[in-house]
């Protein structure tokens, strides 16, 4: 482990801690950590290590472990909703753009289902 700086956004300060973001190769991250373990440079941007940020408390939901199955969204399941919802030409497509988003939620809902299942079994924190 480095004790390489890493560029973060700060969410929030609350008393001694602050939330912080910051991208980590390619998914973005955020932890709680101490506030005076957050460098600003006085232009909009803060640093911290990496050690510090590996040590953070995680914030927010764990969507991933929360979220038991895995889902794939296939060509041929949108393409059928697409149908369903009247969406057969470009001139449809195009003239229609509110019921081509439907359609791919359509495709989507069994995501979408379980996203609220897990959504509404989460105890409810304070912000």
């Amino acid at each position: 482990m480095t004790n390489e700086l890493i560029s973060v956004k700060i969410i929030r300060n609350k008393g001694l801690v602050s939330v912080v973001e910051w991208n980590d190769a390619g998914r973005f991250k955020r932890v709680i950590i101490p506030r005076e373990a957050v460098i600003e440079d006085g232009k909009d941007k803060a640093f911290t290590s990496e050690e510090v940020l590996d040590m953070g408390i995680p914030y927010g939901a764990s969507w991933e472990s929360r979220i038991k199955r895995s889902f794939v969204i296939t060509g041929a399941k949108v393409a059928e909703q697409l149908e369903v919802s009247g969406i057969w030409t470009k001139k449809d497509y195009d003239n229609n753009p509110s019921i081509v988003q439907q359609a791919v939620l359509g495709a989507a809902r069994e995501i979408l289902t379980e996203l609220y299942s897990v959504a509404h079994s989460i105890p409810r924190q304070e912000e």
